[in-house]
């Protein structure tokens, strides 16, 4: 990554000039204009309020079905959380923008309560981290049915069969003596 941007980026603004006649920094004002408006058209498809409200009652059905182990704190934590969907900086509607301070203000806890709330969600596989402050909320095991039936669809997936033999036996081996 260059100090202003990517290659990819530069030769996109060269061409958009080029095909402008403009000059490098008037095709990189378009360029970066097209980008925010896309991404503002896209934000607000994804974030309508509908969906957001389809988003948040499906992780809640999912939270009041799949997240009985977790203790009552993190549980209000993340019910907090889904007051914000959408307010992540990516498009994703299940993105989130939190801080610490913001949580616990939510919640009632404690600053270092609502802060290991969020460290236990993240470990049980509730939340995704997308930057500093920011959050997606996750499903653990949502995507694992996707994933599967890619590995299912490959025609073969064993590039070296002796070396993957022995694999399986040290794995084998491994396993048999615990």
């Amino acid at each position: 990554m260059t100090k202003n941007g990517s290659n990819a980026r530069k030769a996109r603004i060269r061409a958009q000039a080029d095909k402008a006649g403009a000059t490098y920094r008037q095709a990189a004002r378009t360029v970066d204009d097209d980008r925010a408006a896309w991404i503002t058209a896209t934000r607000a498809v994804c974030h309508s309020p509908e969906n957001l409200r389809d988003a948040r009652d499906i992780y809640l059905i999912r939270l009041s079905e799949d997240g009985a182990d977790l203790p009552e704190t993190v549980k209000i934590c993340l019910y907090a959380l889904t007051d914000r969907l959408g307010t992540g900086t990516l498009i994703d509607p299940r993105g989130v923008s939190c801080t610490v301070e913001e949580l616990a203000a939510a919640t009632g806890l404690t600053l270092y309560a609502a802060e290991h709330n969020i460290y236990l969600a993240r470990a049980h596989g509730w939340i995704a981290n997308a930057g500093s402050q920011e959050y997606t909320l996750t499903v653990p095991g949502e995507d694992v049915d996707i994933y599967e039936s890619l590995l299912q669809k490959l025609k073969t997936s064993v590039r070296d069969a002796i070396v993957y033999q022995q694999a399986r036996e040290r794995l084998a081996a491994a396993t048999m003596h615990r």
